[in-house]
């Protein structure tokens, strides 16, 4: 069989050396549209006040913050506070170790949250 190119990368957007060489789906990765906040978990990674601050240009204030959320990191480790896998499951078949989603993700999405545990992070 012939070979057959299956992709070809987009072309990359205006002043992408400003945005660390990113494409254009990496630059919109963490865009919050209108709405999506109040359906998201407090841990989802697009609420980090550091990674917000440095795509806004506030290079002082993302380093801030990221200084703050890895001083809690480390306080959380020293106080070993356990933590459990709340959409996935780990399985294991034929020998091989894997994370199975359970699917609660969505039931907790449709409840808003309000019963999810996990601890503040950002």
């Amino acid at each position: 069989p012939a070979a057959r190119c299956l992709w070809r990368p987009g072309a990359m957007p205006p002043d992408h050396e400003l945005y660390y060489g990113f494409t254009r789906f990496a630059m919109e990765l963490n865009e919050m549209e209108p709405g999506l906040r109040e359906l998201l978990p407090h841990t989802d990674t697009r609420l980090r006040p550091d990674q917000r601050a440095l795509e806004e240009g506030d290079v002082e204030a993302a380093e801030q913050f990221k200084h703050e959320l890895e001083q809690a990191q480390r306080e959380r480790r020293r106080d070993s506070t356990d933590h459990s896998a709340c959409w996935f499951r780990k399985s294991v078949e034929g020998g091989e170790e894997m994370w199975m989603f359970t699917g609660e993700y969505w039931k907790a999405r449709e409840a808003g949250f309000s019963h999810h545990a996990a601890p503040r992070i950002w």
